[in-house]
């Protein structure tokens, strides 16, 4: 039994690695501030987080961040640190969706981490984080009251997700490639357009692979 669960996390693992790398061929916007774009890999993010627990989203997501670095460099807008964004958003995500409380309250701390990353240098745009803020309210919300309905369970954490994700890049657009507060002006509608598109995207998937296959939800998802 123990060998056929093995098999089966080792599976999903390479099975949403693959995906990952996959998808970061298909552009959806350009990046401001640098050469690359971002892909449609945003939305196998939040399907990781919800369908893997913790660990294996970790390591799903370090094995398509670094395949995909190697195989699709130009996609990597900040060098091999842009493997961090998949697995921040996964990893956090997955711990917030999985974890309890403890989990939980680990993405609400990191979230506050990037909010007080980006604030600290582009405080003359405050507007950017207010994204990052409702994520960091929702995943307070979600501490606070709990949510069992599962239709209403995955758009939230798919958008919670997703935001610890642009958190981790947020991070890096500030103190790695120093752009400005103004520049955020610009790309604050196109970082909209990403998450909505990163949200819907893998909350219809989430959905209906649930829906095919029930067994493919972790079994502790609370």
């Amino acid at each position: 039994m123990s060998k056929t669960i093995s098999s089966v996390r080792l599976t999903k693992i390479g099975l949403f690695a693959a995906l990952y790398v996959v998808t970061g061929f298909i552009p959806i916007s350009i990046f401001i501030g640098s050469a690359s774009f971002l892909a449609l890999n945003i939305v196998i993010t939040p399907i990781i987080a919800f369908l893997l627990f913790p660990a294996d989203a970790l390591v799903a997501s370090l094995i398509g961040g670094l395949i995909g670095f190697y195989v699709n460099p130009g996609q990597a807008m900040f060098g091999l640190p842009s493997i961090l964004l998949p697995i921040a958003g996964s990893t956090f995500g997955s711990l917030s969706i999985h974890s309890g409380k403890t989990g939980k309250i680990a993405g609400m701390f990191f979230l506050l981490i990037a909010i007080g990353a980006y604030l600290s240098v582009n405080y003359p745009f405050p507007f950017f984080v207010l994204p990052h803020i409702l994520a960091f309210s929702l995943l307070s919300y979600g501490l606070l009251r709990g949510l069992t309905k599962i239709s209403v369970k995955v758009p939230l954490y798919a958008y919670i997700t997703t935001m610890c994700e642009q958190g981790m890049m947020m991070i890096f657009a500030v103190h790695l490639l120093d752009l400005p507060w103004e520049v955020f002006i610009g790309i604050l509608p196109l970082m909209i357009f990403e998450r909505v598109i990163a949200t819907t995207g893998s909350t219809l998937l989430i959905l209906a692979l649930t829906r095919t296959f029930p067994t493919i939800i972790p079994h502790n998802n609370s």
